[in-house]
């Protein structure tokens, strides 16, 4: 089991919430919400996979410690992480993990994805997006949340 995390000086993480308070302006008209996003970035058996992990800008204040992150691939895969994300001011806690039950088939590896973003609201919207190769970022699989919860997607490379 490898366990990496990334910690950003106070004032990195300060001037980020300043910059994105800046560009999300202040309209409220907007039903969706504007999400800040951190987005490892994994190898998984020579394949690249953007993590995208997400709140809304507006919410990001609450988050209060690290995002976990825990990949589980086949058995025997060669994994690493690539580039970490800056998980929201408090780095990441990225785990990777090997099941049996996660297979290899003509359709291509299976793995999944579930993370925990850490917030003093248990209401705070969570989105989850795994790309995997440079083709998946045009259309990644996506799963949906709520913070202090594990969300969890499964992706075939």
């Amino acid at each position: 089991m490898l366990r990496l995390s990334c910690r950003l000086p106070l004032t990195v993480v300060v001037s980020v919430v300043v910059v994105a308070f800046a560009l999300a302006g202040n309209s409220s008209a907007s039903a969706s919400p504007r999400w800040c996003r951190s987005d490892p970035v994994v190898v998984i058996d020579g394949y690249i996979v953007d993590i995208q992990i997400g709140v809304p800008i507006d919410q990001l204040l609450k988050v209060t410690g690290a995002t976990e992150i825990v990949i589980t691939t086949p058995p025997g895969v060669d994994v690493a992480l690539a580039t970490p994300g800056v998980g929201f001011g408090y780095g990441e806690h990225v785990t990777f993990r090997e099941s049996p039950s996660k297979t290899v088939t003509g359709e291509g590896m299976e793995i999944r994805v579930k993370v925990l973003v850490p917030t003093s609201d248990d209401s705070v919207p969570v989105l989850l997006q795994v790309s995997p190769g440079i083709v998946g970022l045009l259309a990644p699989e996506t799963a949906e949340g709520v913070a202090n919860e594990w969300v969890a997607k499964r992706a075939v490379i």
